[in-house]
């Protein structure tokens, strides 16, 4: 009977071999964390930027606007833009100047180069591609005589390092 007991020691001393070692065989693979999903792309690095007129007010010059690329990531950090504002007097109102065209208007323009920091006007992105911009110094009597423009327009061009949004003249809302 010993030679049964001492058989079954050696036995469970061979499969119990590695008990107790500190060495691991196995290796837990690393911890991969996916890159979070984009939501955004910074204006220089957009490939295409697409304009969507929120709101216009054209006696103050005030307007809202989205900007996106075309996968519909928001477009933040613009800073680079040419805004210009054009005023119309009511429909058959013509002027009194013989030179002037059939449809006279007026006009005024607010740009920035944020690198060269000349910027006229504010534009402030209050969340992700949504900007607000505020024409200060926007004077419609200043080119025509007093209270004459009443319809309202603007062309608004956000420039990035690689693309541009299409200029497209658009109504106050």
């Amino acid at each position: 009977m010993n030679d049964k007991l001492v058989t079954s020691l050696l036995a469970a001393l061979l499969l119990c071999g590695g008990c107790g070692s500190d060495d691991n065989d196995t290796e837990m693979p690393p911890v991969v964390t996916p890159p979070p999903v984009a939501d955004s792309v910074d204006a220089n690095e957009a490939l295409a930027i697409n304009l969507s007129l929120a709101e216009f007010d054209g006696a103050s010059g005030a307007l809202s606007f989205t900007l996106e690329d075309d996968a519909a990531l928001a477009i933040t950090n613009a800073k680079d833009y040419k805004i210009t504002y054009f005023g119309f007097p009511e429909d058959g109102v013509t002027s009194r100047n013989a030179k002037a065209w059939k449809h006279w208007h007026v006009t005024q323009s607010f740009e920035c180069d944020s690198s060269a920091g000349e910027c006229e006007g504010v534009l402030v992105e209050s969340e992700k591609g949504s900007y607000h911009f505020e024409a200060t110094g926007l004077d419609w009597d200043r080119n025509t005589s007093d209270g004459s423009v009443k319809k309202y327009k603007v062309a608004i061009e956000i420039k990035g390092a690689m693309a541009n949004n299409e200029l497209v003249l658009l109504p106050s809302t």
